[in-house]
């Protein structure tokens, strides 16, 4: 049995969600490369120049530190846009199922009124007249 959808603004903001997260982590590992690469880069650049003790105190070490915290806090965000979608499409499913289990006790509610061939029990705290 279907139940026709509902709510397709939650659904459009689960799927973004979702995007944003992919975006961000596409992003984060970008950004985390170029900060790996860039600061051997600065750090040699600077140190022909004479500034290195007093720009980059890690050295080269510097960019990849940088890069490897860009990396955790990409893939932390990551995980708590896409938990957000997942979240908001577990609700929705709970929502459907819910109202496909009604309508389907409903139906056996129906079925069974309507049949007078077997007599009914009375379930715990109902009278039977």
């Amino acid at each position: 049995m279907n139940v026709p959808q509902r709510f397709g603004v939650l659904r459009l903001i689960g799927t973004l969600l979702k995007v944003m997260a992919w975006i961000v982590l596409v992003s984060s590992i970008l950004l985390a490369l170029t900060a790996g690469l860039a600061g051997p880069i600065a750090s040699q650049f600077l140190g022909d120049v004479g500034l290195q003790s007093d720009l980059l105190p890690l050295g080269s070490a510097g960019g990849l530190v940088i890069g490897v915290l860009l990396m955790i806090v990409g893939i932390v965000f990551f995980l708590s846009l896409y938990a957000a979608g997942e979240n908001v499409f577990l609700w929705l499913a709970i929502e459907e199922n819910t109202r496909m289990s009604a309508a389907l006790l409903l139906r056996a509610a129906e079925k069974e009124s309507t049949s007078d061939t077997a007599p009914r029990q009375a379930y715990y705290g109902e009278v039977m007249e």
